[in-house]
């Protein structure tokens, strides 16, 4: 489906509230600033996003959380296997932790952030979300990123990517939050916004 300049513009408002919402959650559980970059929305085909986002046999860790209500879909938190240490330094205050602490942590991480993002769309839309337990797996990012798309059906060459970037200090972690609606929720939050 198209969108136009302003309907993209309101989705990007919430993605933009919800990143907001998470980086002042994040802030206050690490004790200090957390920023995150204006999201970008954008369509690209899959050989695109392997060039774009990270190559298809980029090692990664996912974590997966869904959510079903009003709207559902999946939020996917894509963190390449360098990035790891870093925020989990960043959350845990330690260079290194067991493999159970690390994914403890991510984990976290992801409900703070799934969590902004869906009370910032509740807010908006007047909708009621519920979400799943976030389960973290290790694979390459194009078998994630592939069975994501297709475990929702989405199966056309064309795919929406709403990227957000954590910044602390001078750091930036290199991560990648998707948000995967089923289809027509986009659509749907279109519409409830009256645009």
């Amino acid at each position: 489906m198209e969108y136009t300049d302003i309907e993209l513009d309101a989705i990007r408002e919430i993605i933009n509230i919800g990143g907001g919402n998470a980086a002042t959650s994040i802030s206050k559980l690490v004790n200090q600033k957390i920023n995150m970059h204006v999201p970008e929305i954008s369509f690209l085909s899959y050989h695109e996003l392997y060039k774009e986002i990270y190559a298809e046999d980029e090692e990664v860790q996912a974590t997966i959380s869904n959510f079903s209500g009003d709207y559902s879909g999946v939020f996917l938190l894509v963190i390449p296997d360098k990035s790891i240490k870093k925020l989990v330094k960043l959350l845990l205050g330690e260079d290194s932790a067991s493999d159970e602490l690390e994914i403890s942590a991510i984990s976290e991480l992801t409900n703070i952030v799934t969590n902004s993002f869906l009370s910032a769309i509740e807010g908006l839309l007047n909708a009621e979300i519920q979400t799943s337990v976030p389960r973290t797996q290790e694979d390459y990012f194009g078998a994630i990123i592939s069975s994501s798309y297709l475990a929702l059906e989405h199966y056309d060459d064309q795919i929406m990517i709403m990227r957000n970037e954590f910044i602390y200090a001078d750091e930036k972690i290199d991560s990648s939050l998707f948000l995967i609606p089923e289809q027509g929720v986009l659509n749907k939050m279109v519409e409830s916004l009256r645009i």
